[in-house]
């Protein structure tokens, strides 16, 4: 287990956990979440340090520690799980012992219960973020007393929070993620280039890319032209690699590796196409719409911002069929395509800013600090 953070003078003089009120957080962060989320988490840890707000980033995920960067720490800890949970937890807060966090906040309920444990073990306030409808479940079944704030991405969610979880509207707090927004549009940008799409969607059995391989299928059949690339891993891929080429379709369809960056790869594309089942937030469809893509997205049941004929095309129904029919709708008419796009970046801007991501995650920390702060009584 391995402790990486600034230099001892920045971080010295950015915590200052004596004064009443102050916050140094811990935010717990899994595998699932960084899939998800590795932009968004990046982004908000930067922006806490321009809130002077000391963050400690948690994960038994290597990749955290590519979020090292000045005072922002990272922790990349052993796995917490059978049959060694208990001893592992002990390490950590050992770990995390010479500099307490005051708050602890779990991106995810795969990190609620490591979230939990440091935060009785330091006394500290707790968040939960809520991120998909099995976050939703957990909470439902769980003592949720401790917990000081939920923090919901999206208004489906907080609402399901309400109504499902029963988790009264005053614990919630709805901080929606906050993306790149660019200055234009990306889509069909470059008359006469092959029409160009991409999905970020995982390899996974019930994972949509199938049906999108299937829509290409479609659209080859019909003459349409285009290029498609897969940015996934999954335990999947084997199947579809197989279909694509029984499809004769490998000159239009290319397995791409995830792992590079992702943002400049939506800059060199027309068309997002989210095709994950609904019941996960993810991020890459609102990035998608910052970087000025035309989006396309089945239903889905806990985002909000896949506005139908305003930020995208939402799918009539989960099929090929409908999948295909989206797509050339906008080879069709690509000024629909750059009239969506100009829409979702529109959006991005006023509702998914960074600095507002980061301003209201600070506020909150703040003032659960200020709740569990005492102040001494001058005479």
């Amino acid at each position: 287990m391995g402790l990486r953070q600034g230099s001892d003078s920045t971080v010295s003089e950015t915590i200052d956990s004596g004064r009443p009120g102050a916050v140094v957080a811990a935010l717990c962060v899994g595998a699932d979440a960084l899939d998800r989320f590795f932009t968004t988490i990046r982004h908000l840890a930067v922006g806490l340090v321009d809130q002077a707000v000391p963050l400690r980033l948690l994960s038994s995920d290597p990749r955290i520690e590519a979020m090292q960067l000045g005072p922002i720490q990272t922790l990349h800890h052993d796995r917490i799980g059978w049959p060694l949970a208990n001893r592992r937890l002990e390490e950590l807060v050992e770990t995390l012992s010479p500099q307490p966090p005051t708050l602890v906040h779990a991106l995810a309920g795969e990190s609620y219960r490591v979230a939990g444990v440091i935060a009785e073990a330091f006394d500290a306030d707790l968040v939960f973020q809520v991120t998909s409808q099995a976050d939703c479940d957990l909470i439902a079944r769980m003592e949720t007393t401790h917990v000081g704030r939920f923090v919901a991405f999206s208004r489906p969610l907080a609402d399901s929070l309400e109504r499902h979880s029963k988790i009264f509207g005053d614990r919630i707090e709805m901080i929606r993620p906050g993306v790149l927004a660019a200055a234009g549009i990306g889509a069909f940008a470059e008359p006469g280039r092959v029409p160009t799409i991409l999905s970020t969607c995982s390899l996974d059995r019930g994972g949509g890319v199938d049906l999108l391989v299937e829509a290409v299928a479609i659209l080859h059949e019909r003459g349409r032209n285009l290029l498609a690339f897969l940015l996934g891993r999954g335990p999947y891929e084997a199947v579809l690699r197989r279909a694509v080429r029984a499809r004769n379709l490998s000159a239009m369809i290319t397995f791409a590796d995830p792992s590079g960056d992702i943002e400049l790869a939506m800059r060199s594309a027309d068309i997002f196409i989210r095709t994950s089942p609904d019941d996960a937030f993810t991020v890459d469809g609102l990035q998608a719409m910052g970087d000025g893509m035309a989006v396309i997205s089945f239903p889905c049941a806990v985002s909000d911002h896949y506005r139908q004929g305003e930020t995208a095309l939402v799918c009539d129904g989960t099929s090929a069929e409908a999948l295909a029919a989206a797509i050339e709708k906008l080879l069709a008419d690509e000024s629909e395509a750059k009239r969506l796009a100009a829409g979702g970046v529109e959006y991005v801007k006023v509702h998914h800013a960074m600095s507002t991501m980061a301003e209201r995650t600070a506020s909150l920390y703040r003032e659960l600090a200020l709740s569990h702060a005492t102040f001494p009584i001058r005479e």
